[in-house]
């Protein structure tokens, strides 16, 4: 720091709550009612983000300089220096644990003054408002002491990768930037639809997306977005042909590629005519695009593990679980087609500690107000429970699962696959042939 301020095109500014504070619950002694968790974020500052910050090399050589106003004594005003820190500082890194009011201000002042250099991580077991669930928070995890080192690696290879890459991370400048090409007309039905989609109703959000569409037929973003809503209904041609025009208007939309990809890998039939795209190319395109989208390495996982290419699929899974940091969804497909590979599930001390985890994450997610990615966050919390040896428990999220709100017969059948692999390799534990039935016929009713 030089006697006229930091030099910000080398710092990276810390946004995060101070001392210690609420994040999320926990058992209280394993038995007792759920009570709040405390975290000391003075330490994680000291001990994970500091040394990971300080650690970070800048693409034109030298290393970032972390910047946190409280660790300043020498600021004689806290608040000019902390806007100064948000709005020049080359990187932010703000932790979002807790939910902490002054840290979400702080971030939307970045989001809305810088289009890149910004990366956001929580704890594992904290919730994310719906509002932002869309956001991308890296989870990361301080307790018990063997998972700093984690923390402070992933914190550091996040700051580099963005500092390599420059993407635009604020959505409040994309948004921004896509709308300055939008007629008004087009703008008022896109706000329009993503308030349906803040009430949960995904036909009128639909509705007013082609309203949108029709004005502006060329916005690749609106096509994209129309697509994920007829994903989440089902309607899969409709899905595919909006991901194929979102890529025609933007041949390196990553995220069209992938969910391009998902949606004709849906449509695939035992009997489709041969050269039907299968999905694989266009999700090989999206990792090529964007190498850290772990949900691109867990589907093109699914394509190679339906065509027989265990061992190819095995190893996508893996990268995605090492991605994400060992986000349930690939964690649990690795350990599937490991069984099916090695002919027995491996529940040894590491995957117990993994899969308990993965559990602490679900929970999260459905103790969210609303809960988040279902019927996904019951089903593996149903699998997760099978290996835990608790039967009851397995077949009550099973029947959470096919239950919540917007489950589909093909995300049931997809669940009661994942189950008949196991069967397949020798796993039988009680509960479970019950819970592939209840699935079974989940299919025949769930449209």
């Amino acid at each position: 720091m030089s006697a006229n301020g930091p030099n910000y095109t080398t710092t990276c500014f810390v946004i995060m709550p101070f001392g210690k504070k609420p994040v999320g619950k926990r058992k209280l002694f394993g038995f007792l009612p759920w009570g709040d968790r405390f975290a000391d974020f003075d330490a994680i500052y000291r001990d994970i983000f500091q040394p990971a910050i300080e650690s970070t090399p800048l693409p034109e050589g030298g290393h970032l300089v972390p910047l946190r106003t409280d660790m300043n004594p020498a600021a004689a005003d806290i608040d000019v220096l902390m806007f100064r820190g948000i709005v020049y500082a080359r990187m932010v890194l703000s932790d979002i644990s807790g939910l902490n009011p002054n840290v979400f201000y702080e971030l939307g002042v970045r989001h809305h003054s810088n289009e890149t250099g910004t990366a956001i991580f929580r704890q594992t077991d904290g919730p994310v408002p719906f509002d932002i669930s869309h956001i991308k928070a890296i989870p990361y995890e301080y307790y018990p002491a063997e998972n700093i080192e984690r923390a402070r690696e992933t914190v550091r290879r996040v700051l580099a990768e963005s500092l390599r890459q420059n993407l635009v991370t604020s959505p409040i400048q994309r948004a921004i930037l896509n709308q300055r090409q939008m007629p008004d007309a087009a703008q008022d039905a896109m706000k329009a639809a993503e308030e349906a989609i803040r009430r949960q109703d995904p036909d009128s959000a639909i509705a007013e997306y082609e309203k949108a569409l029709a004005l502006a037929p060329g916005d690749a973003l609106l096509h994209f977005k129309l697509g994920l809503l007829h994903k989440y209904k089902g309607r899969w041609p409709e899905a595919r042909d909006q991901f194929e025009t979102a890529i025609r208007l933007a041949p390196d939309y990553a995220e069209a590629h992938r969910e391009l990809g998902i949606a004709q890998n849906k449509l695939l039939k035992s009997d489709s005519p041969a050269g039907t795209p299968t999905g694989e190319q266009a999700l090989r395109r999206a990792v090529e695009l964007n190498p850290r989208d772990f949900d691109a390495y867990s589907s093109l996982g699914g394509i190679l593990k339906r065509a027989g290419k265990l061992d190819e699929a095995l190893d996508r899974y893996e990268t995605a679980a090492e991605i994400s940091e060992g986000h349930p969804y690939p964690l649990l497909n690795a350990l599937k087609l490991r069984a099916a590979r090695d002919g027995r599930v491996d529940l040894n001390e590491s995957n117990t500690f993994r899969l308990a985890r993965a559990e602490r994450f679900r929970r999260a997610q459905i103790n969210n107000s609303p809960a988040i990615d279902l019927p996904w966050s019951y089903f593996d919390l149903a699998e997760i429970r099978l290996y835990q040896g608790s039967k009851d428990d397995f077949l009550k999220y099973v029947d959470e699962g096919i239950l919540a709100n917007g489950t589909r017969g093909w995300q049931a059948k997809s669940f009661r696959e994942t189950l008949e692999l196991l069967s397949s390799a020798g796993y039988g534990p009680p509960g479970m042939a019950e819970g592939i039935e209840k699935l079974r016929k989940a299919e025949a009713w769930l449209k």
